[in-house]
């Protein structure tokens, strides 16, 4: 079932509670997720944002490295 930007946006919510009051457990409805990390938590915080963006319109996000050299 795909989700909604509301539901989406009520996960986004209920994680940033959560890293901010500093627990690694998050519930939302009747589910609940335990994270390992902090760092955990932010990744799946930027998967949601992607997610959120995408689901309303906005562009992905590129990124280009250009690098040099002298040839030798």
């Amino acid at each position: 079932m795909a989700e909604t930007i509301e539901q989406l946006e009520a996960q986004r919510t209920a994680l940033k509670r959560a890293m901010r009051s500093g627990a690694l457990s998050v519930g939302h409805g009747d589910k609940r997720v335990q994270y390992r990390s902090i760092e955990e938590m932010k990744s799946v915080l930027d998967d949601l944002n992607e997610e959120i963006a995408e689901l309303g319109g906005a562009k992905k996000k590129r990124v280009f490295y250009v690098g040099g050299g002298r040839g030798y």
